[in-house]
């Protein structure tokens, strides 16, 4: 059963991100800057360069071996692509859960003034979502675990209980993550993921029902995308055309998550210092 507070924050989700349209618009900037860096700095995983191995009078040639200098390039292109994808993420994630956060509050704001603040908050951002990961797969192993322990067992009966903790943990761990720059911003260290867990599980029903919300919204967003981007795809169509045009639906998915994450974070820390619980 889904709880009125994550109703609340699905319904609010949508105002928020048509009210503050500057904000998407810099999350669409934002994969359209990826899409064009891995454009840019393909990863090249094989070569043309063969190797002949002569054992006896039997000559082996291995053609399309990959060399170690291929190798080592294709690993420091990798390497780029992560870091200006983690960069400009984090940047962005800051920006707009702020704005977002002071929306609900009642509070001015222009994105140019948000974004000296973000630059500063880059290596904080990076850190609390590195430990946000950490502790998302500590609690996927829960469920592993168990489903790992009912197959050795020969307990279907364990094994299933572990396959719908998994499934059950997926939009708990997703709202989760849309708690984990919020409570960044309030608390200001590193603690935040701890801070946030500890908000996500004492609220677990509107956590899960945001959660669910949202990942049923992703897939109507995806069914809508799909008449657009599916004909190009299977036409083999140039890569760059298919990212234009699925960055508008990423770009309004990004957007509603972190929208209706911050709104929910701060509904809930309203509810806990006044003592209450919500709905």
């Amino acid at each position: 059963m889904v709880s009125m507070g994550a109703l609340d924050a699905f319904s609010k989700a949508f105002s928020l991100v048509a009210e503050d349209k500057g904000v998407y618009l810099l999350i669409l900037s934002a994969l359209l800057v990826v899409s064009a860096v891995q454009l840019i700095f393909p990863v090249n995983h094989s070569s043309n360069i063969s190797r002949t191995h002569v054992f006896g009078n039997v000559i082996f040639e291995n053609y399309g071996a990959v060399s170690e200098e291929n190798f080592i390039n294709s690993l420091e292109v990798s390497l780029l692509r992560l870091l200006v994808f983690v960069i400009v993420l984090s940047f962005v994630e800051y920006t707009a859960v702020k704005a977002y956060w002071l929306s609900v509050l009642g509070e001015s704001y222009s994105l140019n003034s948000l974004f000296g603040e973000a630059l500063s908050r880059i290596p904080g951002v990076i850190l609390v979502n590195l430990l946000a990961y950490l502790v998302s797969i500590l609690l996927v192993i829960i469920p592993l675990g168990l489903i790992l322990l009912g197959a050795l067992t020969m307990s279907p009966l364990m094994a299933l209980l572990g396959v719908a903790i998994f499934f059950a943990l997926i939009p708990v761990v997703l709202t989760y993550y849309s708690f984990v720059v919020p409570a960044y911003m309030e608390t200001g260290n590193i603690g935040a993921p701890i801070e946030a867990m500890g908000l996500t599980f004492r609220h677990l029903p509107s956590a899960f029902g945001y959660g669910l919300l949202a990942i049923l919204f992703g897939f109507a967003l995806s069914l809508l995308m799909a008449p657009f981007v599916l004909p190009l795809s299977i036409s083999g169509a140039n890569p760059f055309v298919v990212m234009l045009l699925e960055a508008p639906f990423k770009a309004f998915f990004v957007a509603f998550l972190w929208a209706g994450g911050t709104f929910l974070y701060l509904e809930l820390r309203r509810f806990i210092r006044k003592g209450e619980e919500p709905l």
